[in-house]
């Protein structure tokens, strides 16, 4: 299955090549990005939560901008999430890391200030679909999560931008429910996506100067 959604923004990222003309007359920018996220889950208990890498890509729609430097971009994005735990093993009492890494569709909507002509401040919501999990407790996970997005991004006149960006999951991912009640008595609070990401994209079609 994760290869369907893999074709999938393959084949949306060979469509904006087509679309490029459209973008340079109506002033929308179409484009790809491709970075890493420096992800963990705020709420792990009884081990240490630790930041896990992996990477983000996608695809790219930036509207034209009005003449006060205001603009809205919406994304497409395949983000490779998680967190790494250390604990210690029952038997051995040995210090013991493991990776939990949950692959989502990411679909942030972005208001966007520039700041001059090449510094800008993104913010803005972001729904996530959940793909799959590396293990079996994927079962347990929401399989639709909300979360709110921030960041600032050079964007250069090239068409080339970088951009970076923390993602902060609003919706508790765990849905299992001996877990919820066992947090709820300790107050220990849900858990939650929280991951700093790093890209570089470009945009096609008409310069801006």
């Amino acid at each position: 299955m994760m290869r369907k959604y893999i074709a999938s923004i393959v084949l949306g990222a060979c469509s904006l090549a087509g679309a490029t003309a459209h973008a340079q007359v109506s002033g929308t920018r179409l484009g790809l990005r491709v970075g890493l996220n420096s992800a963990t889950l705020s709420g792990t208990i009884n081990s240490e939560p630790r930041a896990c890498v992996g990477p983000v890509f996608g695809t790219v729609v930036r509207f034209k901008p009005s003449s006060q430097g205001f603009a809205v971009q919406s994304e497409l994005q395949l983000s490779f999430q998680g967190v790494k735990t250390t604990g210690t093993r029952n038997t051995s009492g040995q210090p013991h890391t493991a990776s939990r890494r949950i692959s989502y569709l990411n679909v942030p909507v972005l208001l966007r200030q520039y700041i001059g002509k090449h510094v800008y401040v993104n913010v803005g919501p972001q729904l996530g679909i959940m793909l799959g999990a590396s293990d079996s407790g994927s079962a347990s996970f929401q399989k639709l999560e909300a979360g709110a997005v921030g960041g600032v991004g050079v964007e250069f006149v090239s068409g080339f931008f970088l951009d970076v960006r923390y993602n902060y999951g609003l919706t508790d991912i765990n849905r299992d429910p001996d877990e919820r009640q066992f947090r709820q008595q300790l107050s220990i609070g849900g858990l939650y996506n929280r991951v700093a990401q790093f890209s570089l994209g470009y945009l096609f079609g008409v310069k801006d100067k």
